[in-house]
Parts: C-alpha cells; sequence; structure tokens
C-alpha cells in the first residue's frame, strides 16, 4: 500500500472501460484502487452514468452492484448546485462540470477520463487538477 496515495477522480468512460477490459489501462487503474495504491473517487452522478451505461459494455446492474461495494472506490455526494456552476464556463460540455467541482471538492489530485472532446481537452485550464488519460496517468505514477 502506498503511504499516501493520491486521490484520483474517475470520470464514467475510465469506470466503465474497466470493467469491460479488466486487462487494459482502465483495468489497471481500477485494480490500483483495490491495491490502494491510489484513492479512486466517483461521486452519485457517476454512478449513475455508468449504471445508466453498462448495458453497453454487457453488465448487469447487480455487476455494477458488487463493483461498488467491493472495488475500495470512494462515493461522494453530487456537488452542490454552486459548486458546479463555478465551472460551466469553462467545460465545453455542461454536463461535465459536475466532474470538476466534485474532484476540487475532495481535494483530488487528478481526474481521469478517456472523453477527449469535452474532458482531456481541458488539461492545463483547470486549475489544482492534474486531468489524464488512463494511459497518461499509469506513466506518471509509474
Amino acid at each position: 500500500m502506498t503511504k499516501n496515495p493520491h486521490k484520483v477522480f474517475f470520470n464514467a468512460s475510465v469506470i466503465l472501460s474497466g470493467l469491460y477490459s479488466p486487462s487494459g489501462g482502465s483495468g489497471k487503474l481500477l485494480a490500483d484502487i483495490k491495491n490502494r495504491k491510489i484513492k479512486g473517487v466517483v461521486s452519485e452522478l457517476v454512478l449513475e452514468e455508468i449504471k445508466k451505461n453498462s448495458h453497453k459494455i454487457k453488465k448487469t446492474l447487480s455487476e455494477i452492484q458488487k463493483f461498488e461495494k467491493y472495488s475500495e472506490i470512494i462515493i461522494l455526494k453530487a456537488p452542490p448546485e454552486k459548486d458546479v456552476k463555478k465551472f460551466l464556463e469553462k467545460v465545453k460540455d455542461p454536463g461535465d462540470a459536475h466532474l470538476f467541482a466534485s474532484a476540487l471538492n475532495y481535494k483530488c489530485r487528478y481526474l481521469v477520463s478517456l472523453d477527449k472532446k469535452h474532458v482531456l481537452a481541458l488539461k492545463g485550464k483547470i486549475k489544482s487538477l492534474q486531468i489524464r488519460s488512463p494511459k497518461e496517468l499509469i506513466e506518471e505514477l509509474g
């Protein structure tokens, strides 16, 4: 176990990808949560999105609930609307503003996503938060 593992906020795309393909980069990050190499964090809103899209990776709701229960991932309440509003002008998709509000409210160092168009495009534009793809995060954390 890492002494002070980095807090990493996960976008739904990374969780879904990791559950679909445990041997890929996203799957490795999910294993790193379980092994306590990183502290994985999602919000209730991200969890809802995972459940809503679980059929795309051929996972049942009970399989997602099992992941939720046994994965060691931290599940936060949805962020307050006032915090989400701070990011509405910065994000390309207003539906993503909650990701940044949640990540920063919980003092995550990283936000990991596979969304190149809306989330990864904001690298370097959100103060105090490192935005990475799974591959980039794995390389950075060694």
